[in-house]
């Protein structure tokens, strides 16, 4: 297959891009992060892929509409085609929202809602639309209800739930199958060194490995195979997901606001 991923140079996209070149599937990676794409593309995990002609990159503002253009052409060009995004690439801010720097928020949501809204545009259309055809979205767990101290990062994630919710329904009749991830705090460079209650409380215990593995075994599934729309990474992330379906409201705030604040 051949598969798109955004923020592909580092953490959860690179190591999901290392699994699939592994299987023998064909990658573009792309990114914003020249320098670390540059380096990342030249890591053994893709020496077959390279020797096969099953690995492009560039560089990639998810924001921007034409830079979409340019990674699809190119994709096409060179790979002939896509099957399968991952829409990966994701901005964290923590801190409490009056107290953080209001356009570092602002690109945040320029990043992790319009980056997503425009690939699940412009690329729905290129699948293929044959039975593994899909569009996987990275959620997180801080879906399942608004957390303090990441407020926008969490809110952005709500809308990364609810355009993969709309989706997977309006997509359906297109062959085109539109799923998310949501794993808890994941041990990556965007989580280094921050201070967030929630991680005191719970620690970090997932890593882009984990996460990569479940969105793997999503692509290699047949559409008709995934009963469930999300996909929580990790004990704590599928008990929370759980909780949240059965807990009334007040509840579930009073345990979130226990972990979080």
């Amino acid at each position: 297959m051949n598969i798109l991923i955004t923020g592909a140079s580092r953490g959860i996209g690179l190591a999901t891009a290392k699994k699939l070149a592994s299987k023998g599937h064909s990658i573009g990676l792309f990114s914003i992060d020249e320098d670390n794409l540059n380096t990342a593309i030249k890591d053994k995990a893709f020496k077959k892929a390279h020797k096969k002609g099953k690995i492009i990159y560039g560089t990639m503002d998810v924001s921007n509409a034409d830079d979409w253009d340019n990674a699809i052409s190119l994709m096409f060009k060179q790979l002939g085609g896509i099957d399968v995004l991952i829409n990966n690439a994701g901005v964290l801010i923590t801190g409490n929202l009056p107290k953080t720097d209001l356009e570092q928020q602002l690109s945040l949501i320029d990043v992790n809602c319009k980056g997503v809204l425009i690939g699940c545009h412009k690329v729905a259309s290129q699948l293929t639309g044959d039975k593994y055809s899909k569009i996987i979205n990275l959620s997180s767990a801080s879906a399942i209800y608004g957390q303090p101290e990441i407020a926008a990062y969490s809110a952005s994630k709500f809308f990364v739930r609810g355009l993969t919710e709309a989706l997977n329904i309006e997509y359906e009749p297109m062959g085109v199958r539109v799923v998310d991830v949501m794993p808890l705090w994941v041990r990556t460079d965007m989580t280094s060194g921050i201070e967030v209650t929630s991680i005191d409380r719970l620690g970090i215990k997932l890593t882009a490995d984990d996460v990569a593995k479940t969105v793997c075994k999503l692509v290699a599934a047949p559409n008709k195979k995934l009963s469930a729309t999300h996909y929580p990474v990790g004990l704590p992330a599928k008990v929370l997901n759980g909780l949240a379906q059965v807990t009334p409201d007040a509840i579930t705030r009073w345990v979130n606001k226990k972990v979080g604040a």
